[in-house]
């Protein structure tokens, strides 16, 4: 009976990996003799497509919206650097057109005329060079590093949101995969629970059962059925989430033809956490924030001092063009076209209003500004200490879980079996069936889950550190062909 039961469940269960079963009745689940049937007709409305780890990488890392936007702020940042960089090295150079009105033309003559517009344009078109600082004790030099860094910073969240993009769609690959198998057991319990629900309506007919082990089966029965749908609904819902991160066609169905390969964190945590505190984005973060603060402080005590600034004057070349004149002059002031190097001192101290007493509260709040970022760094590396920390002790305690899992699940294999076959000689109750084949269910579920935790909270725990993979350890490799590694 055992065999039978083996090779009943083989047909069966190739029957079901490539079916969509149609939704009940509430009509049809109170009949007690509704078997639920397949949708021969939902394949038709389905857009599926195989699927491979790199497959999900490289289309998300081209097609992501996010992403997209990414490269368009990466691009915006590089213009903003070059305004930057020249606003500071380079004189700023530019070209001025100023031409009053002129007339083109009367519409209607009015009765006083004794200004006319000019029928001929005027004015001026200058080559301007501005002045140039050559020295001005920091004051332009730090707001310049703190643009700088706040650039170089802005360029690097991108580069991390990329790589956390790359992370998201790893552990949504490896979801689906895991969801997959949920559904897979559980189509093996609504199976089981299936055979001997029919089983049963059998032998109910010909008395041979009670009506409670009858009931009990049929109660069974509708309760897999019901875990079962939950089941394909999250695999639905994940093929969704899918579809948005590699931007694919809105119902689309996956065909994963990887399974995810359990291998063991080998990375020491003195190391993790070595290499958390120089990458973890938060971190970096808070230190830019401190560097930051630190520099805005001095820029607050130099623009409380009367420092002169030394700057040349270039001045500028103004052609000026008029019904009359045409004329070209260089000129770097009033009255003056000499090169120059000068000094001058612009300082306002207040006395009442913003700022406080000769910019006393300025100045103060720059000092608490400073203050508040080295607290901000404080934290940001103590969160990100107990964050690596505790996502490392979860992996650890998911490899000894499914250390017992592995042991676990062949004993709860042969309990079932036995069970199994001594209910179907009238040896055992249904409720140790029921017991066992539950057990056995979640058991197995609890493995899958286990595996794909533990990679989630590796990859989780790689972005923690800041790094893309862990040392020795490149995650896109944790796949294997279902035909290799398929148990």
């Amino acid at each position: 009976m055992n065999g039978f039961i083996k090779k009943t469940g083989i047909a069966v269960t190739a029957l079901l990996a490539g079916a969509t079963f149609a939704q009940p009745t509430p009509k049809q689940l109170n009949s007690e003799s509704y078997i639920q049937t397949i949708d021969e007709t939902s394949q038709d409305r389905l857009n599926v497509k195989a699927l491979h780890l790199n497959d999900v990488i490289e289309q998300g890392l081209r097609k992501n919206h996010g992403q997209q936007i990414r490269k368009y702020s990466s691009q915006i940042l590089d213009l903003q650097w070059d305004d930057t960089w020249e606003d500071f090295w380079i004189p700023r150079v530019n070209i001025t057109l100023i031409s009053p009105e002129h007339r083109l033309g009367t519409v209607k003559s009015g009765s006083n005329n004794s200004i006319p517009r000019n029928k001929r344009p005027d004015g001026a078109l200058a080559l301007n060079f501005g002045d140039y600082t050559l020295f001005n004790w920091g004051k332009d030099y730090l707001p310049y590093l703190n643009t700088k860094a706040d650039i170089k910073r802005s360029k690097e969240n991108i580069s991390e949101a990329t790589r956390e993009l790359k992370h998201d769609l790893i552990i949504s690959y490896f979801k689906l995969y895991f969801l997959n198998e949920k559904e897979r057991i559980k189509r093996d319990q609504l199976r089981h629970a299936s055979f001997i629900y029919r089983l049963n309506r059998e032998k109910i007919s010909l008395k041979k059962i009670t009506k409670q082990d009858y009931y009990l089966a049929r109660s069974e029965y509708l309760r897999a059925q019901n875990e079962f749908q939950e089941a394909r609904n999250e695999v639905q819902l994940q093929n969704e989430t899918i579809a948005n991160l590699i931007n694919d066609e809105v119902g689309t169905k996956y065909i994963l033809q990887q399974s995810l390969k359990y291998e063991l964190l080998t990375t020491p945590l003195s190391e993790i956490l070595s290499l958390a505190a120089k990458n973890n984005p938060d971190t970096l973060d808070a230190l830019k924030d401190v560097e930051n603060a630190k520099r805005s402080y001095e820029l607050a005590l130099k623009n409380n001092l009367p420092l002169p600034k030394i700057s040349m004057k270039l001045g500028a070349y103004d052609y000026r063009f008029s019904p009359n004149t045409n004329r070209t002059t260089y000129s770097t002031g009033e009255g003056n076209s000499n090169i120059d190097i000068v000094a001058s001192i612009n300082a306002t101290w207040t006395l009442t209003g913003t700022g406080g007493l000769l910019n006393g509260r300025t100045t103060k709040s720059s000092v608490l500004s400073k203050h508040r970022a080295f607290a901000r760094k404080a934290q940001a590396e103590r969160d990100t200490q107990a964050l690596a920390k505790s996502q490392y002790f979860t992996v650890k305690h998911l490899q000894n879980q499914i250390n017992i899992l592995d042991a676990r699940i062949p004993t709860l294999q042969k309990s079932f079996d036995t069970i199994l076959e001594n209910y179907m000689n009238k040896k055992a109750r249904y409720i140790d069936f029921k017991n066992t084949l539950i057990e056995l269910t979640d058991a197995q579920i609890l493995l899958e889950q286990s595996k794909f935790l533990h990679l989630y909270n590796k990859v989780e725990l790689a972005t923690t550190a800041g790094l893309e993979d862990f040392p020795g350890q490149i995650f896109e490799n944790l796949t294997q062909d279902f035909k290799k590694g398929k148990k």
